[in-house]
């Protein structure tokens, strides 16, 4: 037998820790600069086309319906809602051809849904969603809140309970995280980092190589994209600006699943977990929604 070492095949180079997912990691396919989606601009084209879907596709409902008063409307808060929830589906379709020829990838990967990661950890994702939840639902007990809020009269409604319910849990939840965290934060997050970054031959190469983002930025983008999510759902709860304190918490908690887990749809999961407590609450009060009224104010 020779004395000379067994030969090893050579060892491969080892992984980075962390992937750039905006930057190809295949050098035979790199496109040079990275590339930051969304940034502030994808960003006002989304809320510009979600403005355009609310506005014109809502009119045109409720145009159809001869629904042309604030009374009106009132009355047929079905109608309405329906409406919204058009508008939602109207805005996610156009956002879903558009941005994928402007990003040249997939919508899906350009908000960074990995939707992988919320399969991996759906528990603890789901778990903190409801514990989100009740915390909320018992905060609300100490701030004051107006006897008829607008939201009363859908909710407490029984012909739109059921359609209410799932409208919260399943679109509401995926239009709001579209909107406020798959583009918004990250597009705050981004102008942060580039009004602060160095301007020297070596900060803007790194701004060159790298699409991720610093604590700070994270941390500003949370807080101020929070601020228009809250004061969204302002109208809705007659303007009680306890519970709209306490959303801006629930906000805070779902930016901060969205920046740990680096997916949308996990903050989407814990999210419609959030609601889902809500409308079940309301199932057990009313003896499954056959008496509303024992949940009125």
């Amino acid at each position: 037998m020779s004395d000379l070492p067994i030969p090893f095949p050579p060892q491969p180079k080892a992984l980075p820790i962390a992937l750039d997912i905006q930057h190809d990691t295949d050098p035979a396919d790199d496109h040079g600069k990275a590339r930051r989606i969304p940034h502030m601009g994808h960003a006002a084209l989304f809320f510009a086309i979600a403005g355009f879907c609310i506005l014109f596709g809502v009119a045109v409902i409720l145009t159809a319906a001869h629904i042309r008063t604030q009374a009106a409307a009132l009355a047929h808060p079905g109608i309405a809602v329906a409406a919204q929830a058009a508008a939602y589906i109207g805005t996610i379709a156009i956002a879903m051809v558009i941005f994928p020829l402007l990003w040249h990838r997939s919508f899906f990967s350009g908000v960074h849904w990995n939707g992988l990661v919320a399969i991996r950890h759906w528990k603890k994702i789901v778990s903190i969603g409801l514990l989100v939840s009740l915390v909320s639902q018992v905060s609300m007990h100490f701030v004051s809140a107006p006897q008829d809020a607008p939201i009363d009269n859908l909710i407490l409604n029984k012909h739109l309970i059921w359609y209410m319910a799932l409208f919260a849990i399943f679109l509401g939840p995926f239009m709001e995280e579209l909107a406020f965290r798959g583009f918004l934060l990250p597009a705050i997050a981004t102008a942060y980092d580039w009004l602060s970054l160095d301007r020297t031959p070596a900060g803007l190469a790194r701004w060159e190589q790298s699409t991720a983002h610093s604590t700070p930025a994270l941390i500003v983008a949370a807080m101020l994209s929070s601020l228009p999510f809250a004061l969204m759902h302002a109208a809705q709860i007659g303007y009680a600006w306890g519970v709209v304190g306490i959303l801006y918490g629930v906000s805070l908690a779902l930016s901060f699943i969205r920046i740990r887990t680096q997916s949308l749809a996990c903050s989407t999961l814990m999210h419609g977990c959030y609601n889902f407590i809500i409308f079940l609450l309301l199932f057990l009060s009313s003896d499954g929604f056959s008496h509303l009224e024992k949940i009125a104010r």
